[in-house]
């Protein structure tokens, strides 16, 4: 994890350090803060890898960002940004198009074309980051898709979406490079679902079964919870016989049952680790993720993680109780 503050630098030496920190954590851009303002620049970014992905969360005062096509020329950096707003308002420019987000709304963006991100007030917001390549092999036209406001609360996938984003910012997976790359994936599932079903159902590239494992990802994500979840029931909602569906997940890695639990254990892990779950019991949590037995629980946890749950929580605490210890 990478993190950049503005809090510990001196007021005149903020701005360039900020510049500085955009860069490293995005694409090669220019940025410009107040020179004149009652109360000092403030920025800070929080960045982690997800195997080809990248998440971030941004808070800062107000500034405006430009992607020049001198910047593109001096660094060919190929990336998809997508921008969560979370609290404040921006301006999201790019060709023709503009983009006015809320929070709640989100709105993709292209770094081989140039760009203006606008916010004359303070904002915070969740980026995701994933090379050109693996979106546009996975959609039609991307490129038109971009400064197009997508609103989560009238979008299921959408909210999945943006859930899921500041969950794995704020809360890393710690399951290794095979749980990585697996959530990954189901973020740029979710993702191009969220962008076909908004933004008029624009075509995806023709491999059906690419298509439909897409679905699946998105289906069982938004209802991972569900402890009646299973193969029959995720083919009677998406239309499919059971035998299609199978075929539709061939080439993944692991079969879809195991694709589930490995979900499930992911998600109770993150809860394990927050602060904001530790009045709740690792029974509860387990409950919550859609297990029947906390037996079963700890013991498919355990092979997973290679540690019980009791252990997870108990390093959370004391990780806790250190960070509130006066130096």
């Amino acid at each position: 994890m990478e993190q950049w503050s503005t809090t510990a630098i001196p007021p005149t030496r903020r701005a360039p350090y900020w510049m500085e920190a955009v860069n490293k954590a995005y694409v090669q851009l220019e940025c410009t803060v107040p020179s004149r303002s009652s109360a000092p620049f403030f920025g800070a970014i929080t960045r982690h890898e997800l195997a080809a992905v990248s998440l971030s969360h941004i808070t800062s005062t107000t500034q405006t960002v430009l992607r020049t096509p001198l910047q593109i020329s001096r660094a060919s950096e190929d990336i998809f940004l997508l921008s969560i707003q979370v609290a404040g308002a921006g301006k999201l420019v790019q060709d023709d198009k503009t983009a006015y987000l809320q929070p709640g709304e989100l709105a993709l963006y292209d770094s081989t074309r140039p760009y203006q991100l606008l916010f004359d007030q303070d904002f915070e917001q969740y980026v995701l980051s994933l090379p050109g390549s693996i979106l546009r092999n996975r959609l039609h036209n991307a490129e038109d898709m971009t400064a197009c406001k997508i609103t989560s609360a009238q979008s299921g996938t959408a909210r999945l979406l943006s859930h899921m984003v500041s969950e794995l910012t704020d809360c890393p997976p710690s399951g290794g490079p095979s749980v990585d790359t697996s959530l990954a994936d189901s973020l740029v599932s979710i993702l191009v679902a969220a962008l076909a079903e908004n933004l008029g159902g624009l075509p995806l590239q023709d491999n059906t079964g690419s298509v439909r494992r897409d679905r699946i990802k998105a289906y069982v994500l938004e209802n991972l919870r569900d402890p009646q979840l299973n193969i029959g029931k995720i083919a009677k909602r998406l239309d499919l016989t059971p035998s299609t569906l199978h075929r539709a997940w061939e080439g993944e890695a692991n079969s879809l049952t195991s694709w589930i639990w490995s979900m499930r254990l992911q998600g109770a892990e993150q809860d394990l680790r927050q602060l904001a779950h530790q009045h709740r019991t690792i029974t509860d949590i387990a409950y919550h993720w859609g297990f029947s037995s906390s037996a079963h629980f700890s013991r498919a946890f355990r092979r997973h993680f290679g540690v019980p749950p009791k252990e997870v929580r108990e390093n959370m605490r004391a990780l806790a109780q250190a960070d509130s210890k006066p130096i």
